[in-house]
């Protein structure tokens, strides 16, 4: 929802409406389940005080900064970008501006990334919340 919002309204700041706007939600859909599975895991192991701290604030700024929306990445370059690149942020931006471009070749390569590291990150915060339910019922 957030998303098709950000989209509305940057049809009214110039963005054209055409199919590209579509294929860009649907590429978001992998960065949404990315950061769920963050929360989740961050809620698996941090009390409620700490996940407002670290997915408010933290997340929030690193991945913003490390992502390339803010700044070309290029600008900084050395260890900045490829730490960046290491993380799935900028390939989740890429992988959008591409959609958006209508480069579809450009898409998965950025997406895999995204979706890599949503599944590992996930399947991480399933095992930490059976691990700490069951040895809570204990």
């Amino acid at each position: 929802m957030q998303g098709a919002i950000c989209f509305i309204v940057s049809f009214f700041l110039g963005l054209s409406l055409n199919v590209n706007v579509l294929v860009a939600l649907i590429v978001l859909v992998p960065t949404a389940v990315l950061f769920i599975a963050i929360g989740l895991l961050a809620g698996s192991i941090f009390n409620d005080k700490q996940v407002g701290a670290i997915c408010g604030a933290l997340l929030t700024n690193v991945s913003a900064w490390l992502s390339g929306t803010w700044f070309d990445l290029s600008l900084v370059g050395g260890a900045f970008k490829t730490i960046a690149y290491l993380l799935p942020f900028a390939h989740a931006v890429d992988a959008t501006r591409a959609a958006i471009a209508g480069d579809y070749a450009l898409i998965f390569p950025h997406l895999w990334w995204v979706i890599g590291y949503a599944v590992v990150i996930m399947i991480i915060a399933i095992v930490i919340f059976n691990r700490k339910m069951n040895s809570d019922n204990v």
